[in-house]
């Protein structure tokens, strides 16, 4: 044991000392554990070991983000039902702005939970005040807004309603100002009156959508990764697939729905992307989006007025119009190729294959200057002297999405804008009754939260071997294109970088002679 730390009486650090430590060694990233411990010592009188302090700081993310009013905290006792709470608190996120919110409801519904969980052989456990206190603690609640009492206020016109989210809008700056939605995407969706009649009718419906929730800053230069939620938590197709690679985030439950307690791990992710800047994140109020989040240092969370987004929320005033008709239109034109080569049933993709259109569509098609004039046109600065700027978007790139349709030759064929805004699209959330909570919770059936249908296939990845031979048949092709760029072939060439970076030189070499039989 070092010197210094002889005598002292041991103890446990409590999260205000974890945190301060943490912020200690970030504005000295230069100290060795030994100088943090020593810095404990000597600023709190406790003596920890080097493996406390390890561990400390590679916690660091979740320490700083720690609200104050939970840095007294020394360990954190479990609950000792733990998926009863789960559902708990997701009924308090559902309903918060639909009741009163007291300590007796709360109680009440752990009561009615507890029965409905473990009908057989009913835990004998009293919900005491004192549970609730610790529930409270374990969830970060510090108080229920009562119905009523959200301080959002109807007015009579726009313009008044504008006003006050101006005030609040020009105290940031542009690249601080963020928007987020959500949106439904029946992802198999054929521009066919005929086929989208019998894709959306009955349970085959849930199995074809997917919410997709888009996220980015005023003046168009950050584009969140999107968040895609399906039904399944592990489809067969993501077998063998590196999904941290996708430049996304996935979640799942039964509805493909977003939910309170989806919504509040999104804004405490962003929250820790967003370390060292303090952004103003506008939300609509939607009943999956929680108005209470505690512990929040970098994002501020801004609802709009209820009623009112579809004329002042950037996301409807283009955004998501602009996500669908590029997948939509990157959807038509693999279904065109898919004709062209062959490919038995090339409509029926999976969540992969919709994941991967979604994000092309998010990350190379939608602009920033069509996301910049999205928020001019909601008008939510006081002053804005910025022009619009021209984008195709919305004409160009349409007649292209109209073109495609045109060729796959539907009978029925639907028009653009039926393609682009289906009206079940648009339901993204509503509030869960017990049992759904509960089965979202607890996943009732095995196999819905698992896997996918059946008719879902998994594909084996191709070989290095195969990688690279394709690599070199796509530079071939490239180099006989008329309309290859630099640019495009200087891409290849970091593929095949990447690909044959991973082979093992180390093994043992071969000589010439290995590639010949030897003579009988």
């Amino acid at each position: 044991m070092a010197s210094h730390l002889k005598g002292v009486k041991k103890t446990t650090m409590t999260d205000e000392i974890r945190r301060a430590l943490c912020k200690h060694n970030k504005d000295n990233p230069s100290l060795t554990q030994k100088q943090l411990q020593e810095w404990v010592h000597s600023n709190y009188g406790l003596q920890v070991s080097q493996a406390t302090i390890s561990n400390t700081v590679k916690r660091s993310l979740e320490y700083l983000s720690l609200a104050p009013e939970r840095g007294d905290v020394k360990r954190h006792k479990s609950a000792k039902f733990p998926d009863l709470e789960k559902s708990l608190y997701e009924w308090i996120l559902q309903y918060q702005e639909h009741v009163n919110m007291t300590g007796e409801l709360i109680i009440e519904k752990a009561k009615k939970f507890m029965k409905d969980m473990y009908p057989v052989d009913t835990p004998d456990f009293t919900f005491s005040i004192g549970w609730l206190g610790k529930f409270k603690a374990r969830y970060g609640i510090k108080n229920f807004r009562r119905f009523g009492e959200s301080g959002s206020v109807e007015m009579d016109g726009m313009e008044d309603k504008l006003k006050s989210i101006r005030d609040k809008v020009d105290q940031f700056e542009m690249k601080d100002i963020f928007n987020m939605d959500e949106t439904g995407l029946f992802f198999r969706l054929q521009p066919d009156h005929s086929l989208a009649t019998m894709q959306l009718e009955g349970k085959k419906q849930d199995k074809e959508r997917l919410t997709v929730a888009i996220c980015c800053n005023e003046d168009g230069s950050e584009k969140l990764p999107l968040w895609i939620i399906g039904k399944y938590a592990k489809p067969r197709c993501f077998k063998n697939v590196n999904l941290n690679s996708l430049n996304c985030e996935y979640r799942a439950n039964k509805r493909a729905w977003m939910t309170g307690v989806l919504f509040e791990e999104y804004v405490r992710q962003l929250d820790k992307k967003m370390a060292g800047r303090k952004i103003l994140l506008i939300v609509d109020n939607c009943p999956a989006h929680p108005k209470i989040i505690e512990g929040l240092r970098n994002v501020e969370l801004f609802f709009l007025p209820p009623n009112t987004t579809s004329k002042i929320q950037p996301c409807d005033a283009g955004m998501i119009r602009a996500l669908k008709m590029h997948y939509r239109r990157r959807f038509y034109r693999s279904l065109l190729e898919g004709y062209e080569l062959g490919v038995p049933n090339p409509a029926k993709i999976n969540v992969l294959d919709a994941m991967n259109l979604a994000i092309s569509a998010w990350t190379m098609d939608v602009r920033a200057n069509t996301i910049a004039n999205c928020f001019r046109h909601c008008k939510l600065r006081s002053t804005d002297n910025m022009t619009f700027e021209n984008s195709d978007e919305g004409g160009e790139s349409t007649q292209e999405l109209q073109n495609l349709i045109k060729e796959l030759g539907y009978r029925n064929a639907m028009d653009v804008e039926d393609v682009l805004t289906h009206p079940e699209e648009n339901v993204v959330a509503q509030l869960l009754t017990d049992e759904e909570i509960i089965e979202r919770v607890i996943g009732i059936n095995k196999d819905d939260i698992d896997e996918e249908d059946d008719e879902s296939s998994t594909t084996e990845p191709p070989s290095r071997n195969e990688a690279i031979k394709a690599a070199i048949t796509l530079n071939n092709f490239l180099l006989s294109y008329e309309k290859t760029t630099q640019e495009v072939l200087t891409m290849l060439r970091k593929i095949r970088d990447e690909i044959q970076g991973e082979i093992d030189f180390n093994k043992k070499q071969k000589t010439i002679e290995s590639f010949f039989k030897k003579p009988s």
